[in-house]
């Protein structure tokens, strides 16, 4: 019968070494960032460097989080939504001064395209700033349909209160920021309850 001592045990089988290991990292969230764009520009793009430049489609690595969409292509330069894009999107009435971006898409694809990109993601995040962002609204019932954990930020409290149906769904939290920058450093650290 052979006795064996704690000092003859490999250092790296004890179960304090086990303990003090440091925890392995956690992945990057895939996050989808919902919200109304506006002629002013899209608030997406200082969290976002990449939006418009890397493949359309791409999730992009943002250092913190790994941004899977909604994509956009940008056009001569110019804020897409303010000439009247959205996601690639060939509008109808595209004239020679205004013709359609390369690589965009007809409008009945941008609602699909939006849902695959949620469904790539981990962690739906929609910054709400006015009360007529009618796409956006849609994607959070696409986000509870896909088992996505919801997280909205709301630009005031009158926002807050007047979705409050929205922001009471399964899966959800919702809290007032003063920029969507704020918002996603909170919803990045969100420990979420039923993941």
């Amino acid at each position: 019968m052979t006795t064996r001592t704690l000092s003859s045990i490999p250092p790296s089988t004890t179960p304090r070494s086990v303990s003090m290991a440091s925890p392995s990292p956690q992945p990057k969230r895939r996050v989808y960032l919902a919200g109304k764009m506006h002629g002013s520009g899209n608030w997406r793009l200082p969290l976002v460097p990449q939006l418009g430049v890397s493949p359309f489609g791409q999730p992009i690595d943002c250092g913190r989080f790994i941004f899977t969409g909604p994509h956009f292509v940008p056009f001569g330069g110019e804020s897409h939504e303010w000439v009247g894009w959205h996601a690639g999107v060939g509008q109808h009435d595209s004239s020679p001064s205004w013709p359609a971006p390369v690589n965009s898409r007809p409008r009945w694809v941008v609602p699909g395209l939006c849902m695959e990109w949620i469904r790539e993601s981990d962690l739906f995040f929609a910054w709400i700033n006015a009360t007529d962002c009618h796409a956006t609204l849609l994607e959070p019932g696409w986000a509870h349909m896909l088992g996505k954990p919801v997280y909205m930020a709301f630009a005031s409290r009158d926002l807050a209160r007047q979705m409050w149906f929205a922001r009471n769904c399964p899966r959800t939290t919702a809290h007032v920021h003063a920029s969507p920058a704020e918002a996603l450093d909170r919803a990045l650290a969100w420990e979420v309850p039923f993941e």
